[in-house]
């Protein structure tokens, strides 16, 4: 008699995969499906009634993956979707990735706890994910659910504010080569191109290695600027140290944007100015892409999701 072991080991998929496959399940990559009907016709295999039905079967949780580097995403995200889904009657399960290898492992995970759905937050994210995900901050489009902040309006938005107060020299830092830093980047070339300021490639640098390195690098780059560009308001806590360090003082010689604005800008002297995150549309707008799967309603585009200026003490016009 064929068995689902016999079936997934054909196919070269666990045997949780090819239970989803057969009960019609959403959340498997399209390669996997067709290995997995493939491998079953050859062996002529049918699951039983009852097989199908426990498959068929939700759990009611609903997974969420975070990326481990940015402790702030944890601090933030985990309370906003927690309240939504309780809501829903639908609870979390909370699991860490970084690398797009590291995500397909825990989404393969998630998927044998049966999750209904699960909402990737950040990190980099692998292209061939299940239709079961909505992705935040991830760059994925086309055929996924995704959210998107709108990196590249705050970048020019933080320059045209740093310009009006009289800044043309800009450095920024920005997190590493991923997806948002990449839009970071290209609202900061857009501005300045705008603005028919030259751009310095001395004055950009990622915090890949750390952010206090990065802040060593642009002071010892004897490029000077007036002001500075950052993606998290941690790291202008680190900028404002390391420049009162080289005798610098904030904003008086150096002026800093965050595009972040989490509880700490407030509590930084002189308090931060930023290009708010919208931390809670993303996540209305998460719960809306997440309430059309479970629906099944089909994916249909959506506008990125602008920040808003908050203006504080640590930026000042340049006299």
């Amino acid at each position: 008699m064929v068995t689902i072991t016999d079936v997934s080991q054909l196919a070269k998929v666990s045997k949780a995969t090819v239970s989803r496959v057969l009960s019609g399940s959403r959340g498997v990559k399209s390669a996997s499906r067709d290995a997995v009907l493939k491998a079953a016709e050859e062996l002529n295999y049918r699951p039983s009634a009852a097989a199908q039905n426990l498959a068929n079967q939700r759990s009611d949780y609903i997974g969420v993956i975070l990326s481990t580097t940015d402790a702030g995403q944890v601090s933030t995200y985990l309370p906003l979707f927690s309240n939504h889904l309780k809501k829903m009657g639908k609870y979390m399960l909370v699991n860490f990735a970084d690398t797009p290898e590291e995500y397909l492992r825990v989404v393969d995970e998630l998927n044998k706890r049966h999750c209904d759905a699960i909402i990737a937050i950040g990190g980099h994210l692998p292209d061939a994910l299940g239709d079961n995900i909505v992705c935040i901050d991830s760059g994925l489009s086309g055929d996924h659910r995704a959210i998107g902040y709108d990196y590249c309006f705050a970048s020019e938005s933080a320059c045209r504010y740093l310009s009006s107060k009289g800044h043309s020299s800009v450095a920024l830092i920005l997190d590493d080569d991923g997806h948002a830093s990449s839009q970071v980047l290209q609202g900061y070339k857009t501005s300045l191109q705008n603005m028919a300021i030259p751009m310095n490639r001395q004055l950009i640098v990622t915090a890949s290695d750390g952010v206090e390195q990065a802040m060593l690098a642009l002071l010892n780059s004897y490029s000077s600027f007036t002001a500075l560009l950052v993606m998290r308001d941690s790291h202008a806590a680190v900028a404002m140290r390391l420049l009162k360090d080289f005798n610098l003082s904030v904003p008086q010689e150096v002026s800093i944007v965050s595009l972040q604005d989490s509880a700490l800008a407030d509590q930084l002297t002189p308090p931060l100015t930023c290009i708010s995150y919208p931390s809670e549309k993303m996540v209305e707008a998460a719960i809306a892409e997440l309430t059309d799967y479970l629906q099944s309603r089909p994916i249909s585009s959506k506008p990125m999701v602008p920040g808003s200026l908050v203006a504080r003490e640590s930026v000042i016009a340049r006299k």
